[in-house]
């Protein structure tokens, strides 16, 4: 294995913290665009571009066949941003006025299924395979790779989240600096990814992944919020 200098290591963080920054200033600049009366389908292309654009640069370990899968998955995550999922008894504080489910409340129900559907498949694939050498490793990158698939839909509700936070209230205030935290948790923690990563060796620039992957996985705390603030404020 060839030894990787301190040198080289502060290189390629520092080159991931800038794709990350960048992708969080696209998809903050499609939610802007969007709340200003542009094409409410910004966001939805910058997820999608976003997804892309992590699995030519998967920063995992894996066959072709792992990130066939992250996409497909990613593309089910995508398209129930604007498919109701079919649900039951819906709650008064999350159908809007014509009496349709909020769409983050009805991605979120669609999320539920569709991680379990991962962690089945996932398991089920890894315990066919004849030789099972590097097991652990194996599912955990499957997994991680279909959740950040999973969570970077959660960025098309940016526009409504903004809305919210634009109305100034308290929780607001507080949910936006909830975001801001994490957001840096995410980063530090990448920062470790990516100095510990084993990529697979054919992929270039695995770092270009790995700063992604913390972007998409802040999906999640975007919906999330958007589900909590609106119960809240309206």
């Amino acid at each position: 294995m060839t030894e990787i200098t301190w040198k080289e290591c502060k290189n390629k963080v520092l080159r991931m913290l800038l794709v990350q920054l960048s992708a969080y200033a696209l998809l903050i600049a499609a939610a802007a665009v969007t709340l200003l009366g542009a094409d409410p389908t910004a966001p939805r292309v910058v997820a999608c571009l976003t997804l892309v654009v992590f699995l030519v640069f998967w920063p995992l370990r894996g066959t072709m066949l792992d990130r066939v899968v992250t996409l497909l998955f990613g593309a089910a995550s995508l398209m129930f941003v604007t498919v109701p999922f079919p649900a039951g008894k819906v709650p008064p504080d999350q159908t809007a006025a014509d009496g349709s489910t909020l769409p983050w409340y009805s991605w979120a129900l669609a999320m539920g299924l569709l991680l379990v559907m991962l962690v089945v498949f996932s398991f089920g694939r890894q315990m066919a395979r004849e030789k099972r050498d590097h097991l652990i490793r194996a599912l955990s990158h499957a997994v991680t790779s279909g959740v950040a698939a999973l969570a970077v839909a959660g960025w098309c509700f940016l526009p409504d989240l903004g809305a919210m936070l634009a109305k100034g209230t308290v929780a607001g205030t507080v949910a936006l600096i909830i975001l801001i935290v994490l957001g840096l948790a995410l980063a530090v923690a990448s920062t470790l990814w990516v100095r510990d990563a084993d990529p697979d060796p054919d992929i270039r620039y695995p770092w270009i992944g790995t700063g992604l992957m913390s972007v998409m996985l802040m999906g999640v705390t975007i919906a999330a919020t958007a589900l909590v603030l609106g119960r809240i404020i309206g």
